[in-house]
């Protein structure tokens, strides 16, 4: 009889979007080709393509908790990934669940275009109540500003002041892409602990003009979740999911699906 073998597993805790490009979608495609078993809780369903989002759906709060009770009852889960949290009481249900496990949380609460995402009463239920038992953090811009609670003329400075408030956070990813100091590249940077002290590590890839960027900060916090899984450790699992990210906005750049903001073509990695 043949030995049992481990493999890697990543839960994500997010919504669907029928368009394929985002969320639950993008997620399990993201952990698939990376190298990992992904499993889906469902938070809410939404009606959107790559033009727009006409609606949302959020699932109640009991039956999320359900889902997670199926799940991990089941399957031995390795890291948790959290993407949009529809209201207050799924922030509420599902924190317990996540005290036990490594957790990957891309914070959504607003678009890479300025727009609000989740209401302000679900906003303060993300920070005060996810962010303090959750392991690393992936906002965009606007949602860094939002946790930090001011503008961030500096994000690498408004990420360190972050790690201090947060002292459950082992790293925080600060996303480039929408910052252009530089028009041919995009630089990341993962904040994170190591030895007792703070540590950075920056990592540039080129700039791909194309508006093909559809579910891309999904992608990248479920590949660098399917890496840590894998047993990578922070700053290696970082720069693999930067390559992979880069990647595949670079390989989709010119492919057309829909007629708006195009998705990934996770299918196309090397990975």
């Amino acid at each position: 009889m043949n030995e049992t073998r481990a493999i890697p597993t990543v839960l994500t805790i997010a919504g669907s979007d029928p368009s394929g490009g985002a969320g639950i979608q993008a997620d399990l495609k993201a952990f698939v080709t990376t190298g990992a078993y992904g499993a889906a809780v469902i938070t809410g369903l939404t009606a959107q393509n790559t033009m727009e989002v006409s609606g949302t759906l959020p699932v109640p709060g009991e039956f999320v908790e359900k889902q997670l009770n199926a799940v991990l009852s089941d399957i031995r889960i390795d890291v948790i990934k959290l993407g949009m949290l529809t209201s207050r009481d799924i922030c509420e249900v599902i924190a317990p669940f996540l005290k036990d496990r490594p957790v990957v949380c891309d914070p959504v609460m607003i678009s890479t275009t300025g727009y609000q995402l989740i209401d302000e009463d679900t906003a303060q239920a993300l920070i005060n109540g996810i962010l303090p038992v959750s392991d690393y953090i992936t906002p965009n811009r606007f949602e860094l500003e939002k946790i930090h609670g001011s503008a961030a003329g500096d994000i690498l400075a408004a990420g360190r002041e972050l790690m201090g408030r947060f002292n459950n956070l082992d790293g925080i990813v600060l996303k480039g892409g929408h910052i252009r100091k530089d028009a041919s590249t995009v630089t990341d940077t993962l904040i994170y602990r190591k030895d007792d002290g703070i540590q950075e590590a920056a990592e540039s890839r080129p700039r791909y003009d194309t508006p093909n960027t559809h579910g891309t900060g999904c992608t990248f916090a479920s590949a660098f979740a399917s890496f840590l899984a894998q047993g990578n450790i922070p700053a290696q699992a970082f720069s693999k999911a930067v390559d992979y990210t880069n990647y595949l906005i670079g390989v989709s750049a010119d492919i057309r699906i829909g007629h708006g903001r195009g998705p990934l073509m996770h299918h196309l990695s090397t990975s």
